[in-house]
């Protein structure tokens, strides 16, 4: 039988009754770390243990010296001894949770004492009831990204020991919190040489650190960092008394915005302008809330589906990092992916996955997304300068359709024109929607020019004819190439 038990926060005056009588009881204990103010009060009462801290200067991991410890305590464990922790020994305590799967899988027993958690001390310390929202935290884990802090609530991190992990803690937490948010350093907690630092988190590396330290962070509720205060603030404006505008629109009368503000974030792309990016993508953002909300309203779907549904398709989508599939090249990603969507639409022919293609695509971008599917039967031209004569070809018949003078023929025609380009653009890997949108913001920066020289002349473009016009236009060009 293997007594688990722990120590509390560090004040031997937290020790529970059972836990002294255990530990009195002459069974061998063993002690994860003899680094702890409670082990004063056991060398006081001459009770002799064994400590792994050997483990902890000699193997090169943490993972390492739990599984070290937890070995020897099962090696130990055909008899009846005592496995002592710090604080309790279901808070923060991997070498319990590996022993206790251990023992269930080996058939030995086990029984475990509650004791006085660091946690308990943390919430005495700054005076915070855990009912009210508490996050508990591994700095580990908060470095490595796995667990992330939310500002709604406060935070409770440890593991906090050195002053690595306090730079380490702090760079991962300003992402989320910003840099001068109030923080505590609560030291030594629970015994009496508890102390505590407010400070702001840009300092926290600057200050005191060790075992006994743990990080608090109260809830931010006026935080702007919390995507969870976005969703609150589109229920608030939809609300009764919110705001009418945003009270009237549906699904269908947001499609503009969308629209507009995706454009919007491709043009602080292209112009390179990272600050306006930043607040595009915020903008996006909100027509992705404000849909949810929609669907929220309606009982149909949350937010919470939306971010399910992408987690799985990315998942799902990616087999050749999270499953057994092999991918080296984009290409090689590009065929899985191609695989896994027929397999999820359930595509009977190449056709009917042409004719998904959503209609309200651009016309250039679904123009290239067709071409590209009809190429992967190998109807396609090997290169752009092969496609090149179609272009000529189907220019030959707009100009016979405009000789016609059939305005269907015409649209049919210049359609076919454009569809030729875009197959031009596709071989040589050019977005032909992309392409026309430079060519565009090109005309206006050349127009701007030919405004400011006409007006250098003491004239307004209306005052030229076309030929003044085209001289004005060349020399835009040539200003441009200067």
């Amino acid at each position: 039988m293997i007594h688990i038990l722990g120590l509390g926060p560090g004040n031997p005056d937290q020790l529970t009754n059972e836990t002294i009588d255990v530990l009195g009881s002459g069974r061998p204990v063993y002690l994860r770390t003899a680094i702890h103010p409670t082990v004063a009060w056991l060398d006081a009462r001459q009770i002799p243990y064994t400590a792994f801290d050997d483990f902890y200067d000699t193997l090169p991991t943490f993972e390492a010296v739990y599984g070290a410890i937890v070995s020897a305590v099962m090696a130990a464990g055909t008899e009846d001894i005592v496995y002592a922790v710090p604080g309790n020994p279901l808070c923060g305590e991997s070498t319990v949770m590996m022993l206790l799967k251990k023992c269930q899988e080996a058939g030995v027993g086990t029984r475990l004492y509650s004791g006085v958690s660091f946690i308990d001390a943390c919430m005495v310390a700054v005076a915070h009831d855990p009912v009210a929202g508490l996050a508990i935290l591994d700095a580990y884990a908060v470095v490595a990204g796995s667990q992330k802090p939310g500002p709604s609530s406060a935070a409770l991190i440890t593991q906090v020991h050195s002053a690595h992990m306090a730079s380490e803690t702090k760079l991962a937490l300003m992402d989320i919190y910003g840099d001068q948010v109030e923080v505590a350093l609560i030291q030594s907690a629970g015994t009496p040489d508890e102390a505590i630092r407010w400070i702001p988190l840009y300092q926290m590396d600057r200050e005191f650190v060790d075992h006994l330290t743990t990080l608090y962070i109260p809830a931010q509720t006026k935080s702007l960092r919390d995507y969870t205060k976005l969703l609150s603030i589109m229920e608030t404006l939809r609300a009764p008394g919110g705001c009418p505008w945003d009270r009237e629109q549906t699904h269908e009368s947001l499609k503009q915005y969308l629209l507009e503000e995706t454009y919007e974030v491709i043009d602080a792309i292209e112009a390179g302008d990272l600050d306006n990016l930043v607040e595009e993508l915020g903008d996006l953002l909100l027509q992705i809330v404000f849909h949810a909300q929609l669907g929220k309203e309606d009982g149909l779907f949350t937010m919470n589906d939306v971010i399910e549904g992408i987690n799985e398709k990315m998942v799902r989508r990616h087999v050749h990092i999270f499953g057994d599939a092999q991918a080296e090249t984009g290409e090689d990603v590009e065929k899985i992916w191609a695989a896994v969507k027929q397999r999820e639409k359930g595509y009977d022919s190449l056709s009917e996955e042409m004719s998904r293609i959503p209609r309200a695509f651009p016309a250039l971008l679904r123009a290239y997304k067709i071409q590209s599917k009809a190429g992967k039967v190998g109807f396609d031209w090997g290169n752009p300068q092969d496609a090149l004569p179609k272009v000529a070809e189907e220019m030959a018949e707009v100009e016979e359709a405009l000789a016609a003078g059939e305005e269907s023929h015409i649209i049919e025609e210049i359609g076919d024109l454009l569809f030729a380009a875009v197959n031009v653009a596709r071989l040589a890997g050019v977005q032909p929607e992309l392409a026309l949108n430079a060519a565009g913001t090109k005309f206006i920066h050349r127009f701007k020019g030919m405004e400011k020289m006409a007006k250098a002349e003491g004239q307004n473009l209306e005052n030229y004819d076309l030929a003044g016009l085209d001289i004005l236009w060349e020399q835009a060009k040539a200003l441009k190439r200067e």
